[in-house]
């Protein structure tokens, strides 16, 4: 029996969802220029789930009317999940602006923080500088070819390079690996051509990779993790788009129970202190690699995770460690209403089996 307050003495909420929809893309663009946006399942999975605490669901998707929309008919509540528009490095953070400027509480971490963590060097120089432990990586520019990318490729043998600001191992390709200056030339010359941006090149880790999923504020804990194999063996594997496309038949994911104690317990005392650094909020994933000494090194942090049921490394992590699609939602929407004083510890439960 649900415990709590009754629907019938608290009003309903009004929670706007914000978000981008994936849609078909030009002949002309890259296959992956909105491998981030989201589908209508998701959306409609939101939407049962915000129904289900007494709210009322609106849909607010971005686009040039955003704005006016949210100033014309403004809700209680954002549950944000908008990629942003475009291919610069602020994307992420345009509705959390908008939000921001307009007054209206909304979900996720702030726009300082999704500038930030999109921008894979800042996000790991500012956590480097706090003694976090992340690859060793240089940037590279067009016009500054020949300063400093041979010495790291020297000093590592082996280097790769991805684009500096982008998601869902968008550019990461399974040939990003490269131990020729040559080749380190004509992976840099890819990205700058596909994605406008500089390149990252960054040390390969040659360890296992996981993945933790993150929930909270004032004391964050652990909503999931896991570890990321391939089915078969690949030599130099990379948890490339190409796997992320077609995880059923090329990764494995692993729960917590199969990693051992060191492990589990480096990952999650290095994400919640990269989670409090970073000054995240509600929820985040944090992506590992370990090194040739076997410490995991953070090499990347999203703050604004994908959240289809049954797809996506937060959701996925979260069910092998024991928890369901709706309890993920339930907590991330509890979390972020109650930061907000909208929506006392009780009512979360509202429900509620």
């Amino acid at each position: 029996m649900s415990i709590g307050v009754s629907p019938e003495e608290v009003p309903p909420l009004r929670v706007g969802i914000t978000y981008n929809l994936k849609r078909s893309h030009h002949h002309s663009d890259s296959d992956d220029l909105f491998e981030e946006y989201d589908s209508e399942e998701t959306i409609l999975s939101l939407e049962r789930e915000i129904q289900k605490y007494h709210c009322i669901p609106l849909r607010f998707e971005q686009d040039h009317t955003l704005q006016e929309r949210l100033r014309h008919n403004p809700p209680d509540f954002v549950f944000n999940i908008a990629e942003g528009l475009g291919q610069g490095r602020g994307r992420e953070a345009q509705v959390p602006c908008l939000l921001e400027s307009l007054g209206i509480p909304f979900s996720g971490s702030d726009s300082t923080a999704m500038g930030i963590t999109l921008d894979k060097y800042l996000c790991q120089s500012l956590l480097g500088r706090e003694n976090i432990p992340v690859p060793d990586m240089r940037l590279l520019f067009p016009e500054t070819l020949g300063n400093g990318e041979e010495e790291l490729l020297e000093k590592h043998g082996k280097i790769l390079i991805k684009p500096r600001w982008e998601g869902s191992s968008k550019g990461v390709f399974p040939d990003s690996l490269v131990t020729q200056r040559e080749e380190l030339v004509q992976k840099a010359l890819r990205i700058w051509d596909r994605y406008r941006q500089p390149a990252l090149v960054e040390e390969y880790l040659p360890g296992e990779e996981y993945t933790v999923a993150l929930v909270g504020n004032k004391t964050p804990r652990i909503s999931g993790m896991m570890r990321i194999r391939p089915k078969q063996e690949e030599k130099d594997f990379l948890y490339s788009l190409v796997h992320k496309r077609e995880w059923e038949d090329r990764v494995a994911y692993e729960g917590p129970e199969l990693l051992d104690h060191h492990t589990r317990s480096a990952l999650e005392y290095t994400a919640l202190r990269a989670f409090r650094i970073l000054e995240l909020r509600d929820f985040a994933r944090i992506d590992f690699r370990k090194d040739s000494r076997g410490i995991p090194r953070i090499i990347d942090v999203n703050p604004l995770p994908g959240l289809r049921p049954g797809y996506g490394d937060f959701t996925i992590a979260s069910k092998l460690s024991g928890r369901s699609y709706e309890e993920v939602l339930r907590d991330i929407l509890g979390e972020s209403l109650e930061r907000w004083g909208l929506w006392g510890r009780e009512r979360t439960h509202v429900g509620a089996a």
